[in-house]
């Protein structure tokens, strides 16, 4: 929801959507002919690979890439045999490994029983080997790093991109396997502070998860991990590191060693171009065309699909693009409601200026940027404090895509930082 003030002095505010007390069930879909994974690894050395093109597969087997990289690894949410192995570059240039299957001999009763084997006691390393790709993308690395004293986890109940309910829904259905969640991350961790973080209205049924509860405010982007930091855990971090999992990764972590079996199912919200909302069942790795065709979602030339929110997710060219691990949402706009970036210079409004929740004088930093003068930028205009919220962006009288560029300088700052590591 939008409001914007009469006068142009205050800045407009943009409201979280809520779950309704009655909601409808999520609709199943089921992978028609083939799923898509990604693994976070180059495939560079085809012939040192473990997993190999005509290999069969169950579900919830680990297929990791090669055998000096234990981390490089996705789930297998369908039985079947895998039918390509190919390089995959995402976005800012991430390079990956796409792995196809195809799944006409998929059964239920086909499962990997690997981490049931191990399920009985729960550890850290085992958590890391079977759980961190499961729906949510629990990241264990931040229990593992000698640097990281991570004295706080904070599991995030709330949706943080609009349009989303997917945490909404997690809270509302699956509280007990949160708590379950919870329970099991005390035991692996060791830390004991673990806060969870909801919508106002969730406050009362979050209570029963055995953990601290806080509520983040109605407005966007109170639900990002920076504010939450700064407005609900400012006491926490000055204390030690916080470290951030969704509820869906507790939720899943919860189910996994209550059953002995990898939850292999993402829920997702699908935003349709009528504005209306529609809950998703499906495993990870089922594309966008086999979810928008379960939701009577047709997509005509010139709409976009985006695998994300409205403010921060990602645009993609093709409806054969899967649902990741930590796809929260898919939207589709509709041609005649796109707005198009332009090249217009920065008129110096000051309407990004207003309504940055990091204070960053993002007039300027458009400038530098605008220049390719990513460093500078970096060095004078603040880059690396953006939280990369989009709304100046959202505002901008330009229409320039300020959110994109700060995203691609930051990626290009990187890159020429690491090149430097490298030749020094």
């Amino acid at each position: 929801m939008m409001k914007r003030p009469f006068f142009g002095i205050a800045t407009p505010k943009l409201k979280y959507d809520v779950i309704e007390d009655v909601q409808p069930e999520p609709v199943t879909v089921q992978p028609k002919q083939r799923v898509t994974l990604f693994i976070e690894k180059a495939y560079d050395r085809a012939d040192k690979a473990l997993i190999k093109k005509g290999a069969a597969v169950v579900r919830g087997q680990r297929l990791q890439l090669f055998d000096e990289d234990p981390a490089a690894y996705a789930i297998c949410p369908v039985s079947g045999v895998i039918s390509e192995i190919s390089p995959f570059i995402g976005m800012m240039e991430k390079q990956m490994t796409a792995v196809v299957i195809d799944t006409e001999s998929d059964r239920e009763d086909d499962r990997d029983t690997a981490f049931k084997e191990v399920s009985g006691t729960p550890s850290i390393e085992d958590a890391a080997r079977f759980l961190g790709r499961l729906p949510g993308k629990p990241d264990f690395t931040q229990f593992t790093d000698a640097d990281r004293m991570v004295k706080t986890i904070a599991v995030l109940g709330a949706d943080q991109d609009l349009q989303s309910i997917t945490g909404q829904y997690i809270i509302k259905t699956g509280i007990s396997s949160v708590k379950t969640g919870i329970d099991i991350l005390r035991k692996i961790t060791g830390v004991q502070n673990i806060v969870l973080v909801v919508a106002q209205h969730q406050v009362q049924v979050a209570g029963t998860a055995a953990a601290g509860v806080r509520s983040v405010g109605a407005h966007y982007p109170s639900a990002h991990p920076e504010m939450i930091i700064r407005h609900l855990l400012a006491e926490q971090a000055e204390q030690g590191q916080i470290a951030f999992l969704t509820a869906e990764a507790v939720a899943g972590i919860g189910a996994a060693y209550n059953t002995g079996e990898l939850p292999l199912e993402k829920q997702i919200t699908v935003a349709k171009k009528d504005g209306t909302r529609q809950l998703v069942t499906a495993p990870v790795g089922t594309h966008a065309a086999d979810i928008l065709d379960a939701v009577n979602e047709q997509i005509e030339n010139g709409d976009r699909l985006i695998m994300g929110g409205p403010m921060t997710g990602d645009a993609v060219y093709s409806l054969e693009h899967p649902v990741e691990p930590d796809t929260e949402a898919i939207m589709v706009q509709d041609k005649e409601t796109i707005v198009e970036g332009t090249d217009t210079p920065c008129t110096n409004c000051g309407e990004c200026v207003r309504i940055c929740p990091a204070n960053i004088p993002v007039n300027e930093l458009v400038r530098l940027l605008d220049a390719g003068e990513y460093e500078q930028a970096a060095e004078q205009a603040a880059l690396f404090s953006c939280i990369e919220c989009g709304l100046c962006a959202y505002v901008c009288e330009s229409r320039i895509p300020i959110f994109q560029f700060i995203r691609l300088a930051k990626h290009a700052v990187k890159r020429m930082r690491a090149a430097e590591e490298a030749n020094a």
